[in-house]
């Protein structure tokens, strides 16, 4: 699958798949003139299923059943496949015309028909139809009650809940069944999932980390540690900005784990490494200061001199050398997150309040960020954010968040030097973005056709004619599945981008009034 390309293409939506049956209904009918197609239902002869076409496809596909004794009345004709329940065009009594449903995973035909007096007349075609998997927004684990006081659950995908804040993901470089959420909200914690096992749980106690609001999660390059952004200011720029915590002997992280200041300033926002060099980059959004610290210069501190002394006591302040300032973006005093590309040539800053991402490059001799520039979006407050899909500064966001960096096979083929494209999840726009390498902006998922006059809620399927999500944050990228993670807050579930999996979990909603009372404005 080319998960990195799919939304350029989006799919066909169902009005114009609509038309295209009913011309292949026409083209039918006039092939099979001798056949009359408006003999009603007769409850005496057998109903049959002959065929079908195409034999393969996915959700949303036409399908056309062909047959004997179906009848001209929609109404008392159910066509399942694979279990699932397909929507019907028109039922014609040798043929019926209709669209694929989601999950028809074992691919069984079957044919319903009640007639008028109640009495069922069912068949399954000797033949299963092929069900392709097909990209889809799904609903991995979480759900909202009525009155939103399911709580906090933790344990099986099939009960959990309780993904009710802001926050990043990130995946586990050395066990990448493993994606862990860090929680922005007081007494932040982190919570694990296991994909393997289909679990959740909370991983780490907000007292680790001295009850602070927590931003985002970055690893070592060796994958042994893993380092945690800390949002506080109660110390002045002493306070804690960046831990860093060792596995436990099993590769495991949890409370029993290490955990040490690795640097501290105030306000920080975000950690990343470089993927090649190693050097940590942290933020703060005191001033918008972008700082770079040598991660070696804190393993160091616990070696012995060549005297065998103790070397002197790491700080991680300012004050005593830990790190050094890079520079300041252009507008201070707002946050941003630093994503670096996989290369490390440069790195994306998306500035989450003044709704554009900036970009800096990487300096290959000083081994550091240089000042940075816009890509795409336009500097503006929150309340005069847009969504518009362009290139560069035409594009319009809306507190755009966390982002990760996927190849495109696409690019490789094509001999691209930069075959990365950059997700990111656009908050108050409730969807899935990405930037092409050519600084073209384009929505992924999410923001279907409005039934109801909201682009906002909870429905899976088709990323762009189906899905809709609610203020997402945190987005991770799977490679080992070929799929995306994202943290969709305020709809209180953990929701996929990906090939359609048989065991999702979907908890409806029980009205449609899933976005409570606090409804935001659209943009």
């Amino acid at each position: 699958m080319n998960i990195s390309t799919i939304g350029k293409t989006l799919g066909n939506c169902m009005k114009g798949a609509f038309i295209g049956l009913l011309a292949i209904a026409a083209v039918s009918c006039k092939s099979d003139e001798k056949v009359d197609t408006t003999v009603p239902f007769d409850p005496t002869r057998p109903v049959t299923v002959t065929g079908f076409t195409p034999e393969s496809g996915g959700y949303q596909d036409q399908i056309i059943v062909k047959g004997s004794n179906f009848g001209t009345d929609k109404s008392m004709v159910s066509l399942k496949i694979g279990g699932k329940q397909a929507v019907l065009v028109s039922v014609m009594s040798d043929k019926m015309y209709g669209f694929v449903p989601s999950g028809a995973f074992s691919g069984e035909v079957e044919v319903t028909i009640i007639d008028k007096d109640g009495k069922v007349h069912s068949v399954v075609s000797d033949k299963k139809f092929n069900y392709e998997r097909k990209s889809v927004v799904g609903t991995l684990c979480g759900y909202q009650n009525e009155n939103d006081s399911q709580g906090e659950v933790w344990g099986s995908f099939d009960i959990c809940s309780g993904f009710n804040s802001e926050g990043c993901m990130a995946i586990d470089p050395l066990y990448p069944d493993r994606v862990y959420i860090a929680y922005d909200r007081g007494e932040g914690f982190l919570a694990q999932l296991d994909l393997e096992k289909r679990e959740s749980s909370r991983l780490m106690s907000s007292n680790k980390f001295q009850n602070q609001r927590l931003r985002n999660i970055a690893f070592s390059n060796d994958g042994k540690y893993m380092l945690v952004s800390t949002d506080r200011a109660d110390n002045g720029t002493k306070s804690t900005s960046v831990w860093i915590v060792t596995r436990n002997a099993d590769g495991t992280f949890s409370d029993k784990s290490s955990c040490q200041s690795l640097v501290a300033y105030k306000q920080c926002n975000g950690v990343a490494v470089h993927p090649v060099n190693g050097e940590v980059y942290f933020n703060s959004y005191e001033g918008g200061q972008l700082f770079r610290m040598n991660l070696d210069d804190y393993f160091k501190s616990f070696e012995l001199t060549e005297e065998g002394e103790e070397p002197k006591e790491w700080t991680g302040y300012l004050d005593d050398g830990a790190f050094r300032e890079l520079f300041k973006i252009q507008d201070p005093s707002y946050e941003f997150q630093t994503t670096i590309h996989p290369s490390g040539k440069y790195a994306y800053l998306t500035v989450i309040n003044r709704n554009y991402i900036l970009r800096t490059d990487y300096d290959e001799v000083k081994k550091e960020f240089t000042t940075p520039y816009t890509v795409v979006g336009f500097n503006s407050d929150l309340s005069h954010g847009g969504w518009v899909d362009a290139v560069g500064t035409n594009a319009r966001l809306s507190r755009p968040y966390q982002g990760v960096f996927v190849k495109n096979p696409e690019y490789e083929a094509e001999g691209r030097e930069d075959v990365y494209d950059y997700y990111f999840a656009d908050c108050t726009n409730f969807c899935i973005r990405y930037i092409t390498p050519d600084g073209l902006v384009r929505t992924y998922a999410g923001r279907a056709p409005s039934t109801n006059g909201n682009i906002w809620g909870t429905e899976d399927g088709d990323l762009r004619q189906a899905a809709r999500f609610r203020d997402v944050t945190g987005i991770a990228y799977d490679e080992k599945r070929d799929m995306f993670y994202v943290l969709d807050h305020n709809n209180r579930r953990i929701r996929y981008i990906g090939k359609e999996m048989e065991n999702s979990i979907v908890v409806p909603d029980p009205d449609d009034n899933e976005n409570g009372d606090d409804t935001p404005e659209e943009n």
